[in-house]
């Protein structure tokens, strides 16, 4: 009983002190209240206070609303009087991180940013407290001013998005992207890493000098230099680079000046341009192999002509001299001299576009047997010939396919020393499966061909078929590319395979054919004593001349003609009047008026069974190579020499003549 009784007299004692509490805060407030209104009391100080656009208030150390400036009220209503975290955010005790409370604890001057709702909605506030002393310095209450800040949190959050869209941007581009600073590269973007072969990490801790190739490093650096220091805006260059394994980069970069951490940096951007060069670099080869291949052609076709004056001279000139006589060794070796310069024309022609001209059946081991007896080298060198006589023939023509092989013979005797040896063998080769070799799948023959000496560099090789080196540092160059070209359009590939001090080893491949039989062709039987009148279409006047005087050898007169138009205007008076013409031998390339397959429609349109001879030196022309699906009798390529006229003339005028297309 006794222990209720204190109990409740405990009770009592400890309500009777809460009152006198809340009396002494009460009467606090009521204090600080009004030594607050004597403070505003002063002067105009409230006039200053509601002028200010911040909301503005006052709370005493219990958090009673004592004060609000007119933008206070305005901002979230009138609520003096009242306890401030009950009035504005409806709470029973102090909001957390209160900056009001913090002050009333350490008398210091506090800020904190919230979020709230206020007559406008939810704002995001700024909230600064500081305290509010009396003349003992004792802190009476509390000042609070209110900023709107969501205007400027939002555009602080617009800008950290857009600041992480563009690092997302930068981060992910698919150029490089860098800041260069103090001979280092304090940031670079993923993709600048992969252009160098580098880490961004390993990147950043580079110097710039193991990163530029040595030559291009002076301008480079200048470059930076007049950016750092303001001498131009903007670097736009062209630069070779290393990259971590050793490799050379070509590298386009375009560079400005900027500030990086408060210090004078340069910013840009770099492009990896190292396939793109070589595509250009090809490109122009091409060009310039296209421009060379018109220019070659151009030179054949003119040397043609000449040297089709040449020789047919040269061999009317031996036959009015008497074998023995040093005239007519004369004779006979500028004659060997003109027949060389026309295998020059030959090669020259093998860059032009086009075809292949006339294919026939060959087997290769009786070429190559054919060429080493020609060739008069065996005293510098040695051949080791291996050729089974069963190898399958190939279909090409002969006399392109001849001097590829000369070419590479040419090549490799250049290249071994005195008294060395040239292994040369052949095999057939049936590739079924997959290969290396940019070959289709068929039977192949093998021409191999082998030699020791000091062999060549990895770049020797990769350039050995390139035609636009220096011939002096490139012996046969032009043979070489000849071949290579022959060899593909034969739809063949030629190899090499060479090391230094291991010699050089060549592998034609050559598409083999079935075997065809033949019936024995029956020679051609010459009649120099018939007589018949041959038309003759040629735009040059010493060609006309000599083919005149060639003709009359075989036992033909001739009429000549410039150009298509008086060709046929011959042609049609000679049959009108019954004198017609045995053949008419054409050129097909005129240079001014009608040219010749202008001329050859007309004719044939005239007289079907007109037996025409196509004459140039343009080879790879469609009417040279398929001659007889235009209508064609034959075909005489310049130059040509007596003996090749007869035959052809022979063939002409002794066989009928087979129309297979009219055109």
């Amino acid at each position: 009983m006794r222990e209720i009784i204190m109990g409740s007299s405990k009770k009592n004692q400890q309500e009777q002190t809460d009152k006198s509490a809340q009396r002494i805060s009460e009467s606090d407030s009521i204090r600080t209240a009004e030594e607050i209104s004597k403070l505003l009391e002063k002067g105009s100080i409230p006039d200053v206070i509601d002028s200010i656009g911040d909301p503005i208030s006052i709370q005493d150390t219990n958090f009673h609303v004592l004060y609000q400036n007119k933008a206070h009220r305005d901002f979230i209503g009138e609520h003096g009087g009242e306890i401030c975290y009950q009035a504005y955010v409806n709470r029973q005790s102090v909001c957390d991180e209160c900056p009001l409370a913090m002050t009333f604890k350490d008398g210091k001057v506090h800020t904190a940013e919230k979020d709230g709702a206020v007559r406008k909605g939810i704002m995001r506030v700024e909230i600064t407290s500081s305290p509010l002393l009396n003349d003992s310095g004792n802190i009476i209450a509390g000042i609070e001013v209110v900023r709107d800040i969501t205007s400027r949190r939002n555009t602080e959050a617009g800008l950290r998005r857009a600041e992480e869209q563009f690092r997302t941007l930068v981060e992910q581009a698919l150029v490089g992207m860098y800041i260069y600073q103090d001979g280092f590269f304090p940031y670079v973007n993923p993709r600048a890493g992969k252009i160098f072969g580098y880490t961004q990490e390993e990147f950043r801790t580079r110097p710039i000098e193991t990163l530029i190739a040595e030559d291009d490093q002076p301008a480079a650096k200048g470059n930076i230099r007049k950016l750092l220091e303001g001498e131009v805006m903007s670097v736009h260059e062209i630069i070779r680079a290393i990259r971590k394994d050793g490799t050379t980069l070509e590298l386009e970069t375009q560079s400005v000046r900027t500030e990086y951490l408060g210090k004078p940096a340069i910013m840009g951007t770099v492009i990896d341009i190292t396939e793109r060069k070589n595509t250009e670099t090809a490109l122009w080869d091409v060009q310039r192999f296209e421009s060379l291949s018109s220019f070659a052609s151009s030179i054949a076709l003119e040397f043609n002509n000449i040297l089709t004056a040449i020789i047919g001279n040269l061999t009317l000139a031996k036959m009015y001299a008497k074998p023995g006589y040093e005239v007519y060794d004369v004779l006979t070796d500028a004659e060997k001299a003109s027949l060389r310069a026309k295998d020059l024309t030959s090669q020259l022609l093998s860059f032009s576009e086009g075809g292949i001209h006339v294919k026939k059946m060959v087997y290769v081991q009786e070429l190559v047997k054919d060429l080493l007896s020609l060739s008069g080298d065996s005293s510098t060198v040695n051949y080791e010939v291996t050729l089974p006589d069963n190898l399958w023939p190939v279909e090409v023509n002969e006399s392109q396919l001849g001097q590829a092989i000369s070419s590479l013979l040419v090549k490799a005797r250049h290249a071994a020393p005195v008294g060395g040896t040239i292994r040369i063998s052949a095999e057939n080769l049936p590739l079924w499966s997959l290969t290396t070799l940019p070959l289709k799948k068929g039977r192949y023959v093998m021409l191999v061909m082998e030699k020791r000496g000091e062999g060549m560099s990895e770049k020797e090789l990769r350039t050995l078929f390139d035609p636009f080196l220096d011939g002096e540092k490139k012996i046969g160059s032009l043979g070489l590319a000849s071949a290579y070209t022959i060899v593909r359009k034969h739809d063949g590939i030629i190899t090499a395979e060479s090391a230094p001090g291991a010699g050089t080893t060549y592998r034609v491949y050559l598409p083999a054919i079935e075997e065809k039989s033949t019936a024995p062709s029956r020679p051609s039987v010459i009649s120099r004593s018939r007589r018949g009148r041959v038309l003759v279409m040629d735009d040059e006047e010493i060609v006309r001349a000599v083919i005149s005087r060639l003709l009359l050898q075989c036992g033909y007169d001739s009429v000549l003609a410039r150009e298509g138009s008086e060709m046929l205007r011959l042609y049609r008076e000679a049959k009108e009047s019954g004198k017609i013409f045995d053949a008419v031998i054409l050129d097909l390339i005129i240079q001014e008026g009608m040219g010749g397959q202008e001329a050859l429609k007309h004719l044939l349109a005239f007289d079907p069974d007109v037996k025409v001879i196509v004459s140039s030196g343009y080879l790879h022309n469609p009417v040279m190579t398929n001659f007889r699906e235009y209508g064609l009798a034959g075909f005489l390529p310049k130059p040509y020499k007596l003996e090749e006229l007869e035959r052809v003339m022979n063939e002409v005028i002794s066989s009928p003549h087979e129309k297979t297309k009219s055109s």
